[in-house]
């Protein structure tokens, strides 16, 4: 038995440390986004795993990253445009793409906590259903690029926490202010927490200011130990990364 006084302490610090998310699960080591993936990012220990949610032709919600599916047959098939039957015959790596459904029963078995992506607008309201119905809304933050995607989760349920991504590859001045000074963008959508890319510029000195803002901060992709000791030290919340056994090292 652990005394009280121990267990405070403990708690106070692991609060310091920040959350090691595996990116489409410990997807250095094996195929991104599949079963396979998720459960080697738990055993490296992971706190959470980031995946990436699409509606396949016949409404199955699936566990996919690109928009075809050419990087795994060579086809250029929009995705939206598959069935879940065609897609189950991908091979990703010599795994199967899951279902969200699959992959919530999944993390509700192991207690491993959740970064859904929406690719695309949509799915948020059955997707916050999903989360309801497996027991998973209190341990997974939904987060997109898309602001329309985080608008329907909220409607849903605004419980659900949210992150709004950043990151974009372009110049639209806009878009370059958003990013380097984000507090407006995220006080409008209503959302919990920043998901920033680490190739930001000016990252590090902004993160102190979002957090005192309230917000959490979760950088994207971080490999490089000694990048994800600045972000630590930096004070972000979560260290999103192909390598979580790395992160746990390295934080």
């Amino acid at each position: 038995m652990i005394p009280a006084a121990l267990q405070q302490q403990v708690s106070r610090f692991l609060l310091l440390m920040p959350l090691i998310i595996a990116h489409r699960g410990a997807s250095a080591y094996a195929p991104e986004n599949t079963l396979a993936a998720f459960d080697l990012a738990q055993r490296q220990g992971a706190d959470m795993i980031e995946l990436d949610v699409q509606i396949s032709a016949d409404g199955a919600l699936v566990v996919f990253h690109d928009a075809t599916t050419e990087r795994w047959d060579g086809r250029s098939r929009p995705l939206a445009q598959c069935s879940l039957a065609e897609l189950r015959r991908l091979d990703i790596g010599g795994e199967r793409m899951p279902t969200l459904a699959e992959t919530l029963d999944f993390a509700r078995g192991c207690g491993i906590g959740l970064n859904v992506e929406l690719k695309v607008a949509g799915i948020g309201q059955r997707c916050a259903a999903l989360l309801r119905e497996f027991g998973m809304h209190e341990q997974t933050i939904i987060s997109s690029f898309l602001p329309a995607a985080l608008h329907e989760v909220r409607n849903a349920d605004p419980t659900l926490r949210c992150g709004y991504l950043m990151g974009t590859r372009t110049y639209h001045p806009a878009t370059r202010l958003r990013e380097f000074w984000p507090f407006l963008a995220l006080k409008n959508l209503g959302v919990q927490a920043w998901h920033p890319s680490c190739e930001l510029p000016g990252l590090l000195p902004i993160i102190p200011l979002v957090r005192r803002a309230g917000y959490a901060v979760h950088v994207w992709t971080v490999d490089d130990p000694l990048l994800m000791q600045r972000l630590d030290a930096a004070g972000v919340s979560g260290i999103i990364t192909n390598r979580p056994d790395v992160a746990r090292t390295a934080v």
